[in-house]
């Protein structure tokens, strides 16, 4: 049952894997991408409708340094497949 965020309440669903040997847990590169960017467009959208608890400038500093995070993410991913 899914229920819709309240205001300042994020919801991002995640795929995690377990490595059957080590029991470890992974994120796939590219969820975390989406991951991160839906946060940054939460950010702003919160920000938009006056919701966000921070002023527009560190928003918009933070959703700047998570895109670019995704960003770089993006482009190892990418290096890493050639």
């Amino acid at each position: 049952m899914t229920t819709d965020p309240e205001p300042g309440e994020l919801h991002l669903p995640l795929a995690l894997y377990r490595d059957a040997a080590t029991g470890e847990m992974a994120i796939p590169a590219a969820e975390v991408c989406d991951l991160l960017r839906n946060v940054v467009g939460q950010w702003l959208a919160w920000e938009r409708h006056g919701q966000a608890e921070l002023d527009p400038q560190t928003v918009a500093l933070l959703g700047g340094a998570l895109a670019g995070l995704a960003d770089q993410i993006d482009v190892a991913c990418i290096a890493a497949a050639s």
